[in-house]
């Protein structure tokens, strides 16, 4: 059992800001592994109970986590096997934009443990708040457009592009970093079981990649990548909006040429 020691004063957002870039693989094997040597509560968060950030350190490297232990039976249903869907989900599309996170056993609960994203600027929401223009229109446009098909794959409730929500904290959970790359964040409220996608007017271009590997993809695997996190009806689902986007944006080429509708993610995101 690995316990947590509890701090009174919120450890500083920005104190660990400079720490060094890992690969994805060493982030997994250092959340697995390094000891929690603190813990406290998320700035913001309604529910320290179940969503919290904790300090690891294995002597070498220090960095922030955060965990979530929510497991789906509450009144909101957050989960953190959604988040561990998530991440495995953003793999198997090649999008590389959520945030890193594992399984594991932390105060004896099972959990899902995500890196803290280092070098963050802001959030969407302040970035709309503030009214705070990307540096590079075009890389963020991309960008935004590749969140979008993430979340109508998932079925985020979250980031909803409904107006009224524009400005809400709904999307307080994309974190923009000091170079304007997008990292993803909290997806405790996700794969829903619709058969619907929000808003396919929206859904205007794909990275290339993206849709190479939605084509390829298919119930089998999703079910051999993230059936223990996801129920059938939910795995069901995902296989339905995956072909909906398939067929989406198929269209939009027939219509107007791939030219129009495809892109290439930079290297960053590779």
């Amino acid at each position: 059992m690995t316990l947590v020691r509890w701090t009174i004063i919120l450890l500083p957002l920005a104190a660990l800001a400079q720490s060094p870039r890992f690969t994805r693989g060493e982030q997994e094997e250092f959340l697995a592994k390094a000891p929690i040597v603190a813990g406290s509560k998320v700035p913001g968060n309604l529910n320290p109970l179940f969503s919290y950030r904790v300090t690891l350190d294995d002597g070498r490297k220090k960095h922030y986590a955060t965990v979530e232990a929510a497991d789906g039976t509450g009144p909101n249903g957050r989960s953190y096997r959604y988040n561990l869907a998530a991440y495995a989900l953003d793999k198997m599309i090649g999008l590389n934009m959520a945030a890193t996170a594992i399984a594991r056993i932390v105060d004896g609960r099972q959990t899902s443990i995500m890196w803290w994203v280092d070098d963050v600027a802001m959030d969407e929401r302040s970035r709309r708040q503030q009214h705070v223009e990307p540096s590079d229109p075009a890389d963020w446009d991309r960008q935004m457009q590749a969140v979008r098909v993430f979340d109508e794959l998932m079925a985020n409730e979250y980031r909803s592009i409904n107006p009224e929500q524009a400005m809400t904290t709904s999307w307080d959970n994309l974190l923009i970093s000091r170079d304007w790359r997008i990292w993803l964040i909290d997806h405790a409220r996700t794969f829903r079981t619709t058969h619907t996608l929000e808003d396919p007017a929206g859904l205007a271009r794909c990275d290339r990649q993206i849709l190479m590997l939605l084509r390829k993809l298919n119930r089998h695997d999703f079910a051999r990548m993230l059936s223990a996190y996801l129920s059938p009806e939910q795995l069901d689902s995902l296989e339905y909006r995956r072909m909906l986007l398939v067929q989406h944006f198929d269209r939009l080429i027939a219509t107007t040429g791939e030219a129009a509708v495809l892109y290439d993610l930079p290297p960053s995101h590779r």
